[in-house]
C-alpha cells in the first residue's frame, strides 16, 4: 500500500516542491491535509490532481491521520520543535529537512515518544555522499591539513534564515583535518547582486546552493577547492521521498526511537 505522507512547511517552497513530487508518485499517497501557520490557515493547494487544504496548530488537534502517515516537515526553526513534540505525541514518524533548531531535543523527543525519523541538514544525495567524503577524510586523516587556512561562502534564496546546515558540517569536518575555523567565520550571502556575480542563474535566485570551500595551504603556494552548485529543488524534493521510503521499510522491520541519517538512507 502506498505510504501517506502529511507535509508540513506549505506553503513553503520547499515543502510545495516536495508535495509536487509526492503527487507524482505511485508508491505514496500525498494527504489531502497539509500543516502550516496561522496565516495561511484554510488556504487550498494544488499538486498535480490533488487538493491540499492547509490547517494551522490550532485547528490540527482535530485532524485523523491514517495508519501509517510519515510526516515531512520543511518548516521555520522556530517551528521545528513544536511539530515534533507534536509528531511525538501522535506517535508520527517524520522526516525532518528543517534547520536550525535543537536537534539534540528532537532526538530526545523521538527516543522518548519511541517513533523513528530521518533528520537531515540536507536531502540532496550528491550533497550527502559529499559530506560522507568529507567525514571520511577527516576520520582517515586527522591532522593532515593543519595550519591550513580555510575560507567558506555559502549562498542561498534569501528567505533561508539561518546558516547552511551543511557548511556547518562541513566545517567540522575540516576542523578534523586540521583547519583552524569556527562555523560563525563562514560567509552567507543573500544579496540577488553577489549571487549573479557568483553565477546564480536569474530564474533560481529564489531557489539555489551555492558553496565553496577554499583550502590554502603549504604557505600559500597549494589552493584546494570544493565546490558544489545546486539550482532549483527538485533533487532535494527526491532526496526526501528516498528517505520516506528508507523509514517506512525501517518501521516495517521494527524500528522504534530511531533517528537516522541522510547517510543511513543512501546505505539503505
Amino acid at each position: 500500500m502506498p505510504t501517506p505522507v502529511l507535509i508540513a512547511g506549505l506553503p513553503g517552497k520547499m515543502a510545495a516542491e516536495v508535495a509536487t513530487v509526492a503527487a507524482e508518485a505511485t508508491d505514496v499517497t500525498l494527504l489531502e491535509t497539509g500543516l502550516t501557520g496561522p496565516v495561511e490557515d484554510g488556504l487550498e493547494m494544488t499538486f498535480g490532481s490533488q487538493t491540499v487544504r492547509l490547517i494551522a496548530e490550532d485547528s490540527r488537534a482535530s485532524l485523523a491521520l491514517p495508519a501509517d502517515t510519515i510526516a515531512v516537515d520543511y518548516t521555520t526553526p522556530a517551528a521545528a520543535l513544536s511539530n515534533v513534540a507534536w509528531y511525538a505525541q501522535q506517535g508520527v514518524p517524520f522526516v525532518m529537512g528543517t534547520t536550525g533548531y535543537d536537534r539534540d531535543e528532537a532526538k530526545r523527543l523521538v527516543a522518548e515518544a519511541e517513533i523513528s525519523a530521518v533528520i537531515a541538514p540536507n536531502m540532496g544525495t550528491p550533497i550527502v555522499l559529499l559530506q560522507a567524503a568529507g567525514r571520511w577524510l577527516a576520520e582517515q586523516f586527522p591532522g593532515a591539513m593543519s595550519g591550513a587556512g580555510l575560507t567558506i561562502r555559502e549562498s542561498h534564496q534569501a528567505n533561508k534564515l539561518d546558516t547552511s546546515g551543511t557548511a556547518k558540517a562541513m566545517v567540522g569536518y575540516l576542523q578534523g583535518l586540521g583547519a583552524a575555523y569556527e562555523v560563525d567565520q563562514i560567509e552567507q550571502v543573500r544579496d540577488a547582486d553577489t549571487q549573479r556575480e557568483m553565477g546564480v542563474p536569474e530564474e533560481h535566485l529564489t531557489g539555489h546552493a551555492f558553496h565553496r570551500y577554499e583550502l590554502s595551504a603549504a604557505s600559500d603556494t597549494v589552493q584546494l577547492v570544493l565546490e558544489h552548485n545546486v539550482v532549483g529543488r527538485r533533487v532535494y524534493a527526491e532526496g526526501t521521498l528516498s528517505a520516506v521510503r528508507f523509514l517506512s521499510q525501517r518501521i516495517a522491520a521494527g524500528s522504534r526511537g530511531e533517528v537516522f541519517s541522510m547517510e543511513d538512507v543512501l546505505r539503505g
